[in-house]
Formats: C-alpha cells, sequence, structure tokens
C-alpha cells in the first residue's frame, strides 16, 4: 500500500481554471444570501445563493434585529461556508462509508468497510472535500490501481461483479486490458447540492497528485503503482419513464411506458462515457422511492485512457462556464 505522505498544499482560493493552481489548497466560499436584491459586487469565486424576499416585519419582532441600537438588514445576513480540499485522513472513514453504502448495489455482499479504508488510507492520490474544523465529508476522489489493491476483498468483489455484468461481445477486449494494463479504480462521490463549481478542480486535483506520486513516491515501485494507463468507473443513470393506462374490455388494465429522460447521477460522466474505449451498461435494484417514481437505475461501466479523463474535463468546465 503506498506510503502516506503527500505532495504540499498552500493555502490560496481555487482558481476559476481547474487544471492551474497545482501543489495548492482549493478553498471555496459558498454565500447564501438572504436578501432580496443580487449585490453587484460578488466576486467570480463566490457561489450566491438567494433566497426569497422575506415578508415584512411589524415593529415587535423589528425589536429582535436590533443590536447596540442600530438595525442588521436583511443583506448583511450571510451564512459563508468554506470548502477545503484536504489529504484523506482516518477521521474520514465513516462519512466515506457512508457514500460507498449509496453508491454501490445493495443487492451485493460488497466489502464496504474494506474499500473505506483503503480510500482514507491512500494519501498519495485522493482528495476529500471537507469545512475547516470538521471531519465531515462532503465528497470525495480517489484512483485506487488493481495492481496495488488487487488482493483487497472490496476490490476484487467490485472487478468479478463488473466482469460478470460484461456482455460476451466486450468481454475479451475488457480482460484483456484488466490483465496487460495498470488500471485505476475511480471513486467518486459527493453531496447532490455540493457547487458543482467544485467538481473540475476536484478531478484535476486527481491528476496533479498521480502526478506528483509518478515524480516523487520514495520507490520505484510505488512510482510505476501510479502510472495508470485507464481509469475505470462505475457510473450512475437514471431514467426516468412516462406511463399512460390503457384498457381493453374483459382485459386488465396495462400501461404502457415510454423513456422520457436518461441522466447521469454525476454529470461529467456524461463527457467521460463520450471518450471511452469501453462502455456498457447493466439494470441495478431499485430502492422504494425510485420505484414510486416510475424511474429505472443502471450501472454504466466507463473504461477511458487516463489522459482521455483528463481531456475531458476541458468540456466540463466549458459546460459551466469556470
Amino acid at each position: 500500500m503506498p506510503n502516506r505522505k503527500k505532495r504540499s498544499r498552500g493555502s490560496c482560493k481555487t482558481s476559476a481554471n481547474p487544471i492551474a493552481d497545482q501543489n495548492e489548497d482549493r478553498e471555496v466560499k459558498m454565500m447564501m444570501d438572504e436578501s432580496r436584491n443580487d449585490s453587484s459586487g460578488d466576486s467570480d469565486d463566490d457561489l450566491t445563493f438567494v433566497a426569497a424576499p422575506q415578508c415584512t416585519q411589524n415593529d415587535d419582532e423589528s425589536d429582535d434585529d436590533m443590536d447596540g441600537g442600530e438595525t442588521i438588514a436583511a443583506s448583511e445576513r450571510n451564512v459563508s461556508v468554506e470548502f477545503l480540499f484536504s489529504d484523506p485522513r482516518e477521521a474520514h472513514f465513516h462519512s466515506v462509508k457512508q457514500f460507498l453504502l449509496v453508491y454501490l448495489p445493495p443487492s451485493q455482499p460488497f466489502d464496504v468497510s474494506g474499500l473505506a479504508n483503503a480510500i482514507v488510507g491512500q494519501v498519495t492520490a485522493g482528495t476529500m472535500i471537507c469545512v475547516e474544523g470538521e471531519d465531515d465529508v462532503y465528497g470525495f476522489i480517489t484512483a485506487l490501481s488493481l495492481k496495488t489493491f488487487g488482493k483487497e476483498t472490496s476490490i476484487k468483489q467490485i472487478v468479478q461483479y463488473v466482469t460478470k455484468k460484461c456482455p460476451n461481445s466486450d468481454l475479451p477486449n475488457l480482460q484483456h486490458i484488466l490483465n496487460t494494463k495498470n488500471v485505476g479504480l475511480v471513486l467518486n462521490e459527493r453531496m447532490v447540492n455540493l457547487p458543482y463549481q467544485l467538481v473540475p478542480a476536484l478531478h484535476s486535483a486527481l491528476h496533479e497528485d498521480i502526478e506528483w506520486a509518478i515524480e516523487n513516491e520514495d520507490t520505484q515501485e510505488l512510482r510505476n503503482s501510479f502510472q495508470m494507463d485507464y481509469f475505470l468507473i462505475l457510473a450512475t443513470c437514471s431514467e426516468e419513464r412516462g406511463g399512460s393506462e390503457r384498457s381493453t374490455k374483459g382485459k386488465k388494465t396495462k400501461i404502457a411506458y415510454e423513456q422520457t429522460a436518461r441522466f447521469f447521477h454525476k454529470f461529467e460522466d456524461e463527457f467521460l462515457e463520450q471518450e471511452a474505449e469501453l462502455t456498457f451498461s447493466f439494470d441495478t435494484p431499485l430502492t422504494e422511492r425510485e420505484c414510486v417514481d416510475k424511474s429505472s437505475k443502471s450501472t454504466v461501466v466507463i473504461l477511458l485512457e487516463r489522459e482521455k479523463h483528463k481531456a475531458a474535463l476541458a468540456s466540463v468546465s466549458a459546460i459551466i462556464n469556470v
């Protein structure tokens, strides 16, 4: 397993360019502005969310807004959250495990704890999105080399699961790449309401970590372990279907479904799929809530070259204008 060391990080803010600012700590501020009017002086690095207009307060209620004889205007009431990119550590284990419980199909007996341990134990290549002073993780990304972690139970289970689900037409190519190339299993999870402006920088941080490790790890064996040729990604995709009832006299009512929308749970996976050398999908079990929503869920396996993953970040940045 890789040593617990990593490239140094500074204390600069996240650059608008997701490829820039290597070897720097990244910081993004999310401002939730409760005022009625937008502020024209907002920085490009701030994420501002304006709440709905508030009702006019009466004289008694306005007394609660007095501080030292001065009224605190609604436009000045802000809640600032600073998200920091930090190195993985053991304190992140429980947060990472909770993400994995949602990410991995519940119908399969995956070693979730073992996988979470591998993620937080690899400091060299991996980034956690946190808030300063807290151990909670709001998102993370890492790449685990199948050559380095191939004997771990959790990794063997995932590889066997993907291989079993692979169509016969794609199986020879999949097995050839897994057996002859250094493949990294990319695990990338985050809260659904995390600011999407963080996404390009998060993926870029992974490449920066890998490139640092290739040049600076202590032994040649460790340096070679990060020379990943391919990334293996298991993306989650949903298909929402609309239905209409049709009844025939003397027969049961039937519902005809038509596919209405297909979307990836993480928007960047759509761009990564376009760059894939091999991709296939298979249905995964639905939760009770998803069954009510008339949606189906599938896992999309994406196998692409590491350099093509890096190149795709330009498209991801362009779509969100960062």
